[in-house]
């Protein structure tokens, strides 16, 4: 199990009796981005650790005061052996604007070298400036952009050669 400490968050794999905050991180982060949330749309939120852990995918939580306030992923992308996708970083209103969503990123980019990942994805909106910023301080270039107007965005699909 990964652990640390950066700064005042202590950073940890995921486990089973975070799922409940957890998820409820993941769901007030689309909401606020979307407004609403239909749970119903996020199946793979119900058991986290089947899911993920159980995939042999990487879950991290951030935590402060012993409190979860960000989390993110890092799976393995179907069809190939060497290609990874950051997914679910989340971090509670209060701490964004601080870096936090960088060194969840930067932490599970580390973990993509560590299992020896070549390249790694990410999936955003046109108009998540924040996020494209992220990805883009972190050296990820985009690849595409596909318009979904049943949802009434753009995604912006992004790759990091590691």
């Amino acid at each position: 199990m990964a652990t640390g400490v950066t700064n005042q968050y202590a950073v940890r794999d995921f486990v089973r009796s975070d799922q409940r905050v957890v998820q409820a991180l993941i769901n007030e982060g689309l909401a606020q981005r979307f407004g609403k949330v239909n749970e119903s749309m996020n199946p793979d939120l119900f058991d986290i650790e089947e899911t993920y852990i159980e995939q042999d995918a990487v879950f991290i939580v951030v935590e402060h005061n012993g409190a979860i306030i960000g989390c993110g992923a890092l799976i393995h992308e179907e069809g190939s052996n060497e290609t990874a996708r950051i997914v679910r970083v989340s971090v509670r209103p209060k701490y964004q604007g601080h870096g936090l969503g960088h060194k969840i990123s930067d932490l599970l980019i580390e973990r993509a070298r560590e299992k020896g990942y070549r390249e790694i994805l990410v999936e955003t909106n046109s108009d998540w400036e924040s996020a494209l910023k992220l990805y883009q301080s972190l050296g990820f270039r985009e690849y595409s952009r596909t318009n979904v107007p049943e949802y009434g965005y753009t995604e912006v699909n992004m790759f990091l050669d590691l």
